[in-house]
């Protein structure tokens, strides 16, 4: 059985026999110097939130997500992180490809390839309470 360490990631040329997962790994997203690409896949994808708060837009929306948080998005779901206001850290799974169709992080304009920068902000007034008192308490701590 492999073990993926930090920097590596399953996908097309690391993935053993019988695992139909497409990929599987880490990312970050950190308050200085985060970038991210505007994309979506021709699978599924989960997403586990470890660390941070984000504001992101999955589902054709703008959310906010905190750590413990699980992110889904289905094929064809255009998702993107828009701003951080504390580094944030997960893991992501991609599900099987499906027949005729392709892995990888796929884009509707190809200059959205290229990513683009994530700013840092603060935490905002209309972020949901329960991420609100977690960073009250942090900064108390």
């Amino acid at each position: 059985m492999p073990i993926y360490r930090p920097g590596d990631w399953l996908n097309d040329e690391t993935r053993p026999a019988g695992a139909t997962f497409a990929s599987a790994g880490r990312f970050a997203v950190p308050l200085e110097g985060g970038r991210f690409d505007r994309h979506f896949h021709d699978t599924a994808e989960l997403w586990f939130v470890a660390e941070g708060q984000a504001k992101i837009f999955v589902d054709g929306a703008e959310q906010y997500v905190q750590s413990g948080d699980i992110v889904l998005t289905v094929a064809g779901d255009v998702h993107d992180f828009l701003e951080v206001y504390e580094t944030v850290r997960g893991f992501f799974v991609e599900g099987p490809v499906p027949p005729g169709g392709r892995g990888g992080h796929r884009h509707t304009d190809p200059g959205m390839a290229a990513g683009h920068d994530v700013p840092a902000r603060p935490v905002p007034d209309d972020f949901p309470a329960r991420y609100r008192d977690r960073a009250s308490q942090e900064v108390a701590e």
